[in-house]
């Protein structure tokens, strides 16, 4: 059967893209559906030809998504088979052999979110409870599993899903969820979590929907729940697969659907209703250094001077300050 995605650029040619390479329609031994419904098989390809189609692929997918109504079952399909197809490429790129594909797990991040429900668990007298949202190959619930903490989740990537059953138990699948995010039914589990986290995952969100899912988040948090938000910031733009091939401070165009300043990540943060907004105070190269709120308000005052920096001082002063990690905690 053809994927829904599949369909879809049959319907629309304006969607179709060409590889320029060898499209097989015979069973293949990695096969993957690209934008335009035809299959190519990734065993053929050698590493140039990869990084090209995973360029392609990812332009190609970003434009269907975003040119698909809000809530429609064309993005929803795009969201899906876009994801499936570039995390194949990825894998045969990054991980050819059979391992579970391992993307921006930072230990220093991990270290932080086992601390934050650390305190959240002993404050609360019980076991903490984490939600991660694109929780890719499950390491980081796996950790936080570990520790002692009750975990759930949400990723759109069927691949990733699977990937993410072999890091965690049995008892914990139940609770791995596929699917989109805004549409999954999670009202049984509202003021529930005390930590929701997602790494890289806001800037893969259309524009139009950012509101709806950080209203979501904010209602299935417990009161002085926090969320923690790893996104890359806009001044070391492009952080997508667009920085291959396009120069510095040239606008994303793949599954980046939008970069955030940290003055915009946190107006949109203040206006679902969380009561603080911190970040880092600084990144060492083995810790994340928390305190207070992180003077996140002069960061956010000086941010625009970026601007004017060299490109490499100003994704240093980005990473060493914290301008891409927000913790935004909901009101008791």
């Amino acid at each position: 059967m053809d994927s829904p995605v599949a369909l879809l650029a049959a319907d629309e040619p304006n969607s179709r893209v060409s590889t320029g390479l060898p499209i097989r329609q015979d069973k293949t031994a990695s096969p993957v559906t690209l934008c335009d419904g035809t299959i190519v098989d990734l065993v053929t390809l050698n590493i140039e030809q990869l990084r090209e189609l995973h360029w392609q692929q990812e332009r190609a997918f970003a434009r269907l998504v975003l040119d698909s109504p809000k809530g429609s079952r064309e993005r929803a399909a795009a969201f899906a088979q876009g994801y499936d197809t570039v995390l194949s490429i990825l894998r045969r790129i990054i991980n050819p052999g059979n391992g579970p594909l391992v993307m921006g797990l930072d230990p220093r991040y991990k270290q932080m979110v086992l601390d934050l429900l650390a305190r959240r668990g002993s404050a609360a007298g019980r076991r903490p409870r984490l939600f991660e949202i694109g929780y890719a190959s499950g390491m980081l619930l796996a950790a936080a599993n570990a520790s002692g903490a009750e975990v759930a989740g949400i990723e759109v990537s069927d691949i990733m899903r699977r990937d993410a059953c072999q890091q965690l138990p049995p008892e914990a699948h139940r609770r791995l969820y596929l699917g989109d995010f805004l549409t999954h039914e999670l009202d049984s589990v509202a003021g529930y979590y005390d930590l929701i986290y997602w790494n890289d995952v806001i800037e893969h969100i259309p524009p139009d929907e950012i509101a709806d899912f950080l209203t979501k988040i904010h209602r299935l948090l417990a009161p002085g729940g926090c969320l923690v938000t790893i996104t890359p910031n806009w001044h070391m733009r492009p952080s997508d697969v667009t920085g291959d091939f396009r120069p510095p401070r040239t606008e994303a165009e793949g599954f980046h659907l939008k970069e955030y300043t940290l003055r915009e990540a946190t107006a949109l943060l203040r206006s679902t209703g969380f009561s603080r907004v911190a970040t880092p105070l600084v990144l060492t190269r083995s810790r994340i250094v928390l305190c207070g709120t992180g003077l996140a308000g002069l960061k956010r005052l000086a941010e625009p001077l970026l601007e004017v920096l060299p490109f490499r001082l100003v994704q240093m002063c980005c990473i060493g300050f914290g301008l891409g990690c927000t913790i935004a905690t909901k009101a008791r």
